[in-house]
């Protein structure tokens, strides 16, 4: 006896039938099936927002969620041939052609790693990124004056010194700015889509501003001014490094 999926909220009845083919076309490899489940609008989009294993043999739909302005939040468990199982998250919604994919995305959700993460050629920010390693958060500031600085510079733009320190200093501060990003524009984006990027004015460095990808963004009620606290997320491998992300306090 098949498990039967669990509801919640009011959610159509016919959707339940909709999001199990769904998950089996998609474990079956049929292209052309799992498109025509796409918006139209947003094919190009949803083929790179989410990340599967090869081979994959099943699926199970494994909860259907009513979401606000008419949206149906689906969870499917794929299942590829070594065993390995990865979920992901599919919302629906009702267009004139029928029920339709418009967003989609692996869960849990996590921030991306860029692959340009990590010091720049003229090694300038080198010290920012091992007190990274090393647990710390580093900003350049100027012995003589006092000046914070960020992006690095090779001299102080205030006094013209070249004697620049880097002090360890508490990463918490305020939203400057901020994006939701839904478009993987590059491979190593796929499967953490959408994401928030935010600016984050530091108050120990002077008001200095640092970006970087918000913990547990996705669907995060942000806007400016809000306080954040940095957390340092360790690099995935030897050669990688590690990168300063954001968490709303």
């Amino acid at each position: 006896m098949t498990e039967q999926p669990l509801i919640d909220g009011p959610v159509p009845v016919e959707l339940v039938a909709i999001a199990e083919r769904h998950g089996q076309v998609v474990a079956a490899g049929d292209n052309a099936a799992t498109l025509a489940d796409f918006r139209p609008d947003r094919t190009g989009q949803l083929l790179g927002s989410a990340r599967l294993p090869e081979r994959l043999v099943s699926s199970r739909l494994l909860r259907l969620e009513a979401e606000p302005d008419g949206l149906v939040a689906a969870f499917i468990r794929y299942t590829a041939a070594d065993g390995c199982e990865t979920v992901l998250r599919s919302r629906w919604i009702k267009l004139d052609q029928g029920w339709r994919v418009t967003q989609v995305r692996n869960v849990p959700d996590t921030p991306p790693v860029m692959a340009a993460a990590g010091p720049r050629d003229d090694g300038l920010d080198r010290p920012h990124w091992e007190g990274l390693r090393a647990g710390q958060v580093r900003i350049q500031r100027c012995a003589p004056c006092g000046h914070w600085i960020w992006a690095p510079q090779p001299l102080c733009p205030r006094c013209h010194s070249f004697d620049l320190t880097w002090p360890v200093v508490e990463p918490t501060g305020a939203v400057y700015s901020w994006t939701r990003t839904w478009q993987p524009f590059s491979p190593e984006l796929s499967g953490h889509v959408p994401f928030v990027i935010v600016v984050a004015e530091l108050v120990a460095a002077g008001g200095r501003r640092l970006l970087g990808v918000l913990c547990d963004g996705d669907g995060a009620s942000v806007h400016v001014g809000q306080p954040v606290r940095g957390e340092i997320d360790p690099a995935p491998s030897v050669e990688a490094w590690p990168v300063l992300r954001w968490r709303l306090t």
